[in-house]
Parts: structure tokens; sequence; C-alpha cells
């Protein structure tokens, strides 16, 4: 099971959150703007698959050593 570990995270690294604040350059051009929200949108679904994966890991540990089965 993959543990988190706040010491490998650098301050570029840093979570983004929904209610995070999109900052708009109005000299960005439109394919740019929306280029930058998709790689936001990418970025934020790495971060949760990466939670659910670490969550099942860590509910079928869970289950293994209550003697269930998983």
């Amino acid at each position: 099971m993959v543990r988190y570990d706040p010491s490998s995270t650098s301050p570029e690294d840093t979570l983004l959150s929904v209610a995070d604040p999109v900052t708009v350059d109005p000299t960005q051009e439109p394919a740019e703007m929306l280029e930058a929200k998709l790689d936001r949108s990418r970025r934020l679904n790495e971060y949760y698959n990466e939670v659910v994966a670490e969550l099942r890991a860590s509910l079928a540990a869970i289950g293994e050593d209550d003697g269930q089965p998983s």
C-alpha cells in the first residue's frame, strides 16, 4: 500500500482544489486559456484517481487484517 508522504511533495506540486480561483490572463488567447483549464482538470483527475486507489488499497488491507477476503 502506498502511503502519502508530505515530505516528498515540493511547493511546485501543491494540490489543487475546485474551489481555488483560476487566474485568467486577458492577453492569453482563448485556445491557451482552454488548454490551461484542461491541464488543471487533468491534474485534478489524476490526483483523485490516486486518492481512490489508495483508499481501495487501504480498505483491502483492512479486510485482510480482519481475516475477511477482499
